[in-house]
């Protein structure tokens, strides 16, 4: 077994988010385009003789059983019956409450490290079962990429990759509740569904700029109605002269779609007095692990 485990955690974007319903549970039906970006944490497992133990750089982050991170580590070891314990060490860039799903892709990083901290080999297909008991983002985070995703977060279809393209992320440091803007969204009852064809095509023709057109948050309005700033701030990003500019989520994020380094390093200049920027690129992965020295290749005693 190693003694420890480190894997980057990628934060997404929603391209697109439709509420279509409410479920009996209280979850929402939604329809997403989700993006894996290359904005991570850093999760590094531990193993430990008992309990959970979570530490972190940023002390806003729960400590305890309300840690997606915690409550992800608690079922694996129910599910696995393993008797041992783990510190997870929660190293954040990915802001918290920004629409930005770094709580779920931690908590993905963590059920897929145990697995491989404790050579469990559990099926994917179980794994997948377990993150949608945590949360409607994690079975995404799980997978990454580019995906087509729909029910409260498990039906995922993947699309064609993408892998270029630039996108500027702009958190104006509003943290909002996920649960908030979902009480608070009309839903919209439709049956008509996106073309998974069609977006492919636009995918494999103009890769990030072929969705441009398809930019689209239902919860924006409820957000923007109480938040006005980030209203102002998309309109801002459009003046400048991106392609296309949205709320991620649940908010406060806004990401805006640029053609070229050159033009997004310009934008993101102008942008640095509105809060905390970022320039970042799709990514087909969510979870990407760092190589760590085995404690039993160097060590007799192992």
């Amino acid at each position: 077994m190693k003694k420890k485990l480190i894997i980057w955690a990628a934060g997404k974007i929603n391209l697109y988010l439709n509420v279509l319903g409410k479920y009996r549970n209280g979850y929402h039906k939604i329809e997403s385009i989700m993006q894996s970006v290359t904005l991570s944490d850093k999760i590094t497992l531990r193993p430990i003789k008992k309990n959970i133990k979570i530490i972190s750089n940023n002390s806003k982050i729960p400590l305890n059983e309300k840690n997606l991170c915690w409550r992800a580590a608690n079922l694996f070891f129910k599910r696995t019956k393993i008797k041992e314990g783990l510190e997870i060490e929660i190293y954040k860039t990915i802001p918290s409450g920004a629409g930005l799903g770094g709580g779920s892709a931690d908590a993905a990083a963590t059920l897929v490290g145990m697995d491989k901290l404790f050579q469990t080999k559990v099926e994917s297909s179980d794994l997948l079962k377990w993150a949608n008991e945590l949360g409607a983002d994690i079975p995404f985070c799980l997978k990454g990429g580019t995906a087509l995703v729909r029910g409260k977060g498990e039906k995922i279809t993947p699309l064609l990759s993408i892998k270029d393209g630039w996108i500027i992320l702009l958190y104006p440091q509003i943290p909002i509740s996920t649960s908030w803007a979902y009480k608070k969204v009309k839903v919209k009852l439709t049956k008509k569904k996106l073309n998974i064809k069609l977006i492919n095509e636009l995918i494999e023709k103009e890769g990030l700029m072929g969705l441009s057109p398809f930019l689209y948050n239902k919860l924006e309005e409820v957000v923007m109605e109480k938040f006005p700033l980030i209203k102002e701030i998309k309109r801002e990003m459009l003046i400048m002269g991106a392609k296309g500019s949205l709320m991620t989520g649940s908010g406060s994020t806004i990401f805006t779609i640029v053609e070229n380094r050159e033009k997004a390093k310009y934008i993101l200049h102008k942008l640095q007095n509105r809060g905390k920027v970022y320039l970042v690129q799709p990514t087909d992965k969510s979870l990407k692990e760092e190589k760590v020295e085995n404690l039993r290749s160097n060590n007799k005693e192992g």
